[in-house]
């Protein structure tokens, strides 16, 4: 679907003039985020980070607390620093070798004008403003296509619920309301309590997710001939048909967590041959053991493919970008764009439905659902 256009462009101004007077100082750039991003406050349909940053080549979204901008990552004093939920310009991609000791798997930092900030913690997200959709019917996927949007408890903007929804995340949208002021609300499926809790957010920051989006990957290739390799060592997953390598990205498998009195809880990725079990679009997912860092609260969890009985999925992660180490709750961090490949290539392949689903593979399809082999050895 096509997005709206954008809010018109200010009067030209050379783009590092413009972040100097946006983010001059640490104080200015502290405040001017604290004001647009605050973790408390609710955004309106129009606020536009793109607008703010001069429309910058891209945007990230902080997803760490107290998160040091450096002018050189490889000597020097914070100059600033960025707290979760704040949203910035990124302007480049800069390598620093060898990597900073607290970063040996991520030579990567990002420039967001006023100095570097480390790639781990930035997800780069897009702003892109959608075309409310008149007639919803039985519902339809949607992503999230903006930094974030407020979750609402109701279609109005005093409605003010718990999650912010990022850039990415998919939900199944089942209604639209428009508000007093002539806003479109989108109501969301909230699987985890299909008929207690209703969720909205702006028609505006969700983008309808076309069934051709839905549409296999090399369909005609025999199911025995393709097969993933995860290799945990390397942090690499590939695909491959035939043998041959089609697609690879870096990854973050499981790890361990300890709570405050110190106890390790074990979350490692299982190893051993696999293959596709259950699939859906997206899943609110929560676990880990309450009161500890090892928690979680994740809702539209986008592209999920489900290899153990466990819950073991190769899946989207909005919430970090640190990919080349272990780090989740056993499964399988990819980007984004990375899920919505694999689970489109996999088989079984299944299109949009017609409602929320979360499709299990049947015995009698086991055999041609793709392999999925977990190795603690290099590839």
């Amino acid at each position: 679907m096509a997005t709206a256009d954008p809010p018109p462009r200010p009067a030209t101004t050379g783009r590092r003039a413009v972040l100097r007077m946006a983010l001059g100082g640490s104080a200015a750039l502290l405040l001017s985020l604290r004001g647009k991003c605050g973790l408390a406050q609710s955004r309106t349909a129009s606020d536009s980070f793109n607008a703010l940053y001069n429309y910058p080549p891209m945007l990230g979204h902080v997803v760490s607390w107290h998160l040091p901008v450096l002018s050189n990552p490889l000597d020097g004093e914070p100059t600033a620093y960025l707290e979760k939920g704040d949203v910035v310009p990124i302007y480049g991609a800069k390598t620093f070798r060898p990597a900073p000791r607290a970063y040996p798997h991520n030579p990567v930092w990002f420039d967001i004008g006023s100095g570097c900030v480390h790639s781990s913690y930035v997800v780069p997200v897009r702003e892109q403003f959608q075309e409310p959709v008149d007639r919803i019917g039985s519902g339809f996927w949607a992503e999230i296509s903006v930094p974030y949007t407020q979750q609402h408890w109701e279609p109005h903007e005093g409605s003010v619920g718990r999650f912010q929804m990022s850039y990415g995340a998919v939900f199944r949208v089942v209604e639209r309301a428009d508000d007093e002021q002539g806003q479109a609300w989108y109501r969301l499926y909230e699987e985890q309590n299909p008929g207690g809790i209703w969720w909205w957010v702006h028609a505006a920051h969700a983008r309808k997710i076309g069934p051709e989006e839905f549409a296999p990957i090399s369909p005609e290739v025999p199911p025995p001939h393709k097969r993933i390799v995860i290799d945990l060592a390397a942090q690499e997953l590939v695909c491959t048909e035939y043998d041959a390598v089609v697609f690879s990205t870096r990854i973050a498998s499981g790890s361990g967590y300890r709570d405050s009195s110190g106890e390790l809880y074990g979350f490692d990725t299982p190893p051993g041959e696999h293959h596709v079990q259950r699939k859906t679009p997206a899943r609110h997912m929560i676990g880990g053991p309450p009161g500890t860092r090892g928690f979680y609260n994740l809702p539209g969890v986008p592209w999920c493919t489900y290899f153990t009985s466990g819950g073991a999925a190769i899946h989207g992660t909005y919430w970090h970008n640190d990919f080349g180490r272990p780090r989740s709750h056993g499964c399988i961090n990819v980007t984004s764009d990375a899920a919505k490949w694999i689970y489109r290539w996999t088989t079984p392949h299944l299109g949009p439905g017609g409602g929320y689903y979360y499709y299990w593979v049947p015995e009698e399809e086991k055999e041609a659902a793709t392999i999925i082999e977990v190795r603690n050895q290099a590839y």
